[in-house]
Formats: C-alpha cells, structure tokens, sequence
C-alpha cells in the first residue's frame, strides 16, 4: 500500500511541471497530415527551390568512395552483403583501412546509391534528387514530430513553433553540404531515423502499445546503420519523454530496455565487422587524426575552440566551408580568450538546461538535444578524423534552431510585452536571408574546382584545401590548348601547392603536385635547373615521392646523364644526409648516382659518410 501511494506522489509531482503532455498535445492524432496536407508541398517546393541547382553536378569529394569508385556499390544489388559485412570505404580501398579512430560502418546509405547504381548506373543526377527528396521527409517529419510537444494547439498551424522551426530548419545554410554533397545521404538518413524513433517512442507513450516499441527497435536500429551519430538519440529520447509526458518513469524505462537492447546488438554486429568499437592505433597522419603531435592540453582546447565555431555556425552561418582541416583551425591553448568563453560558454548552457527541466522544457530540450547530438562528433569521446565539419552539425542544429524560435517567439513578447508580429517578422527576414544564403552556396559544389575556390578563400591555412585547388588547377591545365592560359593554371597551382607546403611541408599531396606542376613546366619551356631544383625541395620533404625518379629517368632517356648524377648526389648528400640526416633514403639517391658515376670521389665519400651514419662500418669501408 505505500508503495502504492509512493508511486501516486511520484506522477503528482511530475504533473506539477505545468507542461505539455503527449496525450493532450497538438494534433497527436493519425488524421495529422489531413488537417496539415500543406505543409507537405510546400516544404518539397521549398527543398526543391534552394537544392534543385545541384541535380546536374557531378561527383566530388567522397561521392568517389561511396559511389563512383566503390566496387560494392558499383556491382548494384550483387553488392549489399560485401556493402553490410565489411567496413564502409572496403569497397573505395580494396580492404579495410583503419585511418580514423571510431572506424566506419555506414552500410544503410550505401546500400542505397548500389540500388540506385542498379536502376541507373553512375546517375548523379538520380543521386541529387533522391537526397532532395529525403531532405524534403526529414524536414517534414521534424515537424511532425515537435508538433507531438511544442507546438501551442490553440495556435495557427502556419504559427505554431514546430512550423517556424521546420522552416528556419529547412533554408538553413549550414546544411548545404549534407543535401549538395551526395554522400550526404547518410547525415539524411541518421536525422530521418533518429527523429522518427522518437516519433514511435512518443507513440508507445500515448497506449503503451507494444507493437510501438518493435517499430521503434527496428527504426532505431536502421538509424544506426546510416551512422553512428544516432546512438545520441539512445539518450535524446528518454530525455524527450522525461520532460513532456505526465506518466511514471516504469513506461519510460521499457523504452530506454529497447534502445539499449537495440544498440547492443548493433555494436556486436559493428565490433564483428570491423574488428573494434573504437580504434586504440589509429594513423599518425594529420589529415586522418588532426590531433597527431599535440599536447593533450592543446587537444582539448582546440576541441573547444571547434565547439565554439560550431555554436556561432548555428547561429551565424558564415562564412561557411568544406575544409577545415590542419591548419585552418589553429592548435590552440587554455590562454586564448575564445577557447575560455567556449568552456564557460558550454557550462552555463548545461546548467541553464538542467535548471529550467521544470519551468522552461523549451529551453532545457533545446540545449540539451544540441549538447548530445554534437557529442559524438565533438572529438571528446574520440576523433573523428578531422577538426570539424558543417555536416557533422547536421542534427544537432536543429536545438539551436528551436531554442532560437521559442526564445523570439514565445518567450520575447512575454518578457517584454510586446505582439508576437514583431518576432514573427524577424524569423521571417531569417528565413529569407538563410534561404538566399543556401540558394548561393549550393553552386559551390558543382565540381573540384568551384568547391576549392571557394574552400581557399575561408581555409587559407588548410594545407587540403589548397592541396586540391592545385590539384583541380593543374587537372583543367591538363584540359587546355592555349598556352598562355595552360602557364596561368599552372602558376596558380604552383602557388597553392606552395602554400599547401607552408602548412604542412611533409604532406604528400601538395608534394605529388609541386612535382607534377614543375613537370609541365618542364614541358612547356622550363630549364632543367628550374626542375630539378624543385625536386630537391620534394625530395627534402618526401623523398617517397615517385616523380623524384621518373623525371630523372626520362631526362637520362634524352641524353641528360651528367645533370640526372648532379640531382641525385645533391638530393642524396646535401639535403637528405646532412640537413635530414636520413641515411637511409639519402642512400637510395646516392646508389642511383654511383651507378651513374661509380668512380667520382665525392659520391663515394658521400656513400661512405652514410653507412657510417647507420652503423655499418663494414660497407662504408667499401668505399674509401
């Protein structure tokens, strides 16, 4: 009996909340989208407004490892049991290559450019409007889904707060990069699936119907197949359900049995797969792990230096790009102002969210979904391979989105006493300006070139972006037949290789391309000089690097012994042995020119000095 009545005190002091409650809310009811058939052109209208100049682009980016050059995905439907039992860029490389530290199994987004491939081999433009299309759904279901517990049922359904914040979602600028880049599909999917597990977990809620709780298991679990940021939703949930339904915990606590049970499964199917849930031996590579070489201090301020940039995009999206790799986001200390105000910045939003659990649900929903959908991508739990992205903001804007609308619409006039045309205005201008701003950047992802051009005005200390705008230079000088306009690539190429290699000297690319363009050059009209002194300069970098001794050969092939000796003696002794002091590829040079040359003292002695170097005292003798 008091048992009993303990559980009675426990639903009256929930009730006391003064919220909304799923079984009275707007519009819960399955005639939902009879009474709001509207919305639905519209908001595919609008998708198709802002979107529908990306349909003819073609592939960039990582559309090759997904699509264009994925084996699984190109063999169709043949393809989905290599595309499900192996890790998710097996198909790009030929085996799996653990170069970030969570790994990668996506199978649910690839699975579907293979149908697709199937229906219509290597169609981008079949890619484009099925991501317009699924944008368009995900928009729609946000909506109906905040309607379950946001929206005022007393209002308009063109006022209500679930409508404005689908809108302002929708034209939002910094999602132009999950519905303009195809591979975007699976920050599409992961949305979709995430809110519609809420979706299904709100309906359990409403009867207690089991059959609710398979749907939600099974759309959870195909969330998670389209990407593993998903796994928030595993505490966005109850989190929802904690704060807006007037029923005892028990009914919310089967729901948390299911998304526990479900992601169980999940991460035993994804450890059998790929071999580990998080990676203890990811690469050293700066562009796979940005975080290699640092101080652990430095890590994490620069991760909230990230945070803070990531909070002003939701916001303020500009300016916006698709690189932000080493170093366009600095190393950062705890000295630096901006990573202060982020730390302190992210504890008042945690503590304003716990404080206002009862009073404000709004706000407290708004912070803390945002909080937790970014957690997994915030490279604190683990990195994610890069500093940030835009599309890793994908979901969790949408918090900022609904605490940006409540706090204008609802809590302004409120607090100040003023008509709610006012707000209803400004989120108007918002949505034209967002709209305008995405409207405008969709044309950036028509090719490799738009996309760097517009990456190296932001990313100017991105070694990657200026990488590939060499690289997609130096590709569209290949293409040309004047020559005056074949120099001009070229110099600028050289200019962002140049700068690629101010960042990061050792990084290949840039040194494949610094290479390549010094070739043309060659080609063109260069001296000899002029090459093999930029050779020397991708030697001290990578001697790795193949063009060292391809242009060497084809400049023997043309009679060029004594310059071919020249290069390798001074590549192998000047630069890799006494500035590098790397005996060992100083030595792979050397050789080449002793097998030129055996009888030239200073190779010799050079050859000498570097088995010393090493240790081997019996070879160097060889050679006195």
């Amino acid at each position: 009996m008091a048992k009993k009545e303990k559980k009675t005190k426990k639903i009256r002091h929930r009730a006391k909340k003064n919220v909304p409650t799923v079984q009275n809310n707007f519009d819960y009811t399955s005639g939902f989208w009879r009474k709001h058939f509207l919305v639905i052109p519209l908001f595919f209208l609008l998708s198709f407004v802002i979107y529908y100049q990306c349909i003819p682009f073609n592939y960039v980016l990582d559309d090759q490892i997904v699509i264009a050059d994925n084996e699984y995905t190109k063999k169709g439907v043949a393809g989905l049991w290599d595309i499900f039992s192996t890790e998710s860029f097996e198909g790009y490389f030929g085996k799996q290559r653990d170069l970030v530290q969570g790994g990668r199994y996506r199978p649910l987004s690839i699975m579907m450019f293979a149908v697709e491939h199937e229906i219509s081999p290597l169609n981008y433009r079949l890619n484009h409007i099925v991501n317009i299309f699924f944008y368009s759904i995900c928009c729609l279901l946000i909506y109906r889904v905040l309607s379950m517990f946001l929206s005022d049922k007393n209002s308009k359904w063109f006022l209500s707060v679930s409508f404005l914040v689908s809108l302002i979602f929708l034209a939002h600028p910094v999602h132009v990069e999950a519905v303009a880049n195809i591979k975007g599909r699976d920050e599409l999917l992961a949305m979709i699936l995430g809110m519609a597990s809420l979706y299904f977990a709100i309906r359990y809620m409403e009867k207690e119907d089991w059959k609710q709780l398979i749907y939600l298991a099974v759309i959870f679990y195909l969330g998670l197949l389209a990407k593993e940021n998903v796994l928030t939703f595993a505490a966005v949930i109850p989190l929802t359900l904690w704060l807006w339904t007037k029923k005892s915990f028990k009914s919310i606590k089967k729901v948390i049995y299911v998304l526990i049970g479900v992601t169980a499964i999940y991460l035993v199917q994804r450890y059998a797969i790929i071999g580990y849930l998080v990676n203890t031996n990811p690469f050293n590579d700066v562009m796979n792990n940005p975080f290699a070489g640092m101080e652990g201090h430095e890590k994490y301020a620069t991760i909230f230096y990230t945070l803070l940039k990531y909070l002003g995009l939701s916001i303020f999206p500009h300016p916006l790009t698709h690189d932000y790799y080493p170093y366009h986001i600095p190393i950062m200390n705890w000295a630096k102002p901006s990573v202060i105000l982020s730390f302190f910045a992210h504890i008042v939003l945690f503590v304003v969210a716990v404080k206002n659990t009862s009073k404000r649900p709004v706000i407290s929903w708004g912070i803390l979904f945002y909080l937790l959908t970014i957690s997994i991508v915030s490279n604190i739990v683990f990195s994610v391979g890069t500093f940030m992205n835009e599309r890793f903001i994908f979901i969790s804007s949408l918090g900022v989105v609904v605490l940006l609308v409540h706090l204008l619409y609802e809590r302004a006039p409120k607090l100040y006493g003023f008509s709610k045309a006012i707000p209803l205005v400004i989120l108007g201008l918002i949505f034209l300006a967002f709209s305008a701003r995405s409207f405008v950047r969709v044309p950036v992802w028509e090719n490799s070139l738009t996309l760097n051009t517009a990456a190296v005005k932001v990313s100017k200390n991105s070694a990657r972006a200026n990488s590939f705008m060499a690289t997609a230079l130096y590709q569209q000088s290949l293409e040309g037949n004047d020559v005056e306009e074949i120099m001009e690539l070229l110099k600028k190429a050289d200019f962002h290789a140049d700068r690629a290699l101010k960042v990061l000297p050792g990084y290949k690319n840039a040194n494949l391309m610094k290479a390549g363009i010094a070739g043309e050059f060659h080609k063109k009209g260069g001296t000899d000089e002029a090459l093999f002194e930029t050779l020397k300069q991708v030697g001290a970098n990578r001697p790795s690097i193949g063009f060292l001794t391809e242009y060497p050969d084809y400049m023997i092939n043309r009679g060029k012994q004594e310059i071919v000796t020249d290069f390798y003696y001074e590549l192998g002794y000047e630069v890799l042995l006494l500035e590098k002091r790397n005996p060992k590829w100083a030595l792979n040079f050397l050789n080449k020119a002793y097998s030129q040359r055996a009888s030239d003292p200073k190779i010799r002695k050079a050859i000498k000095e570097s088995y010393e170097l090493m240790g081997d005292f019996n070879k160097a003798k060889q050679f006195e």
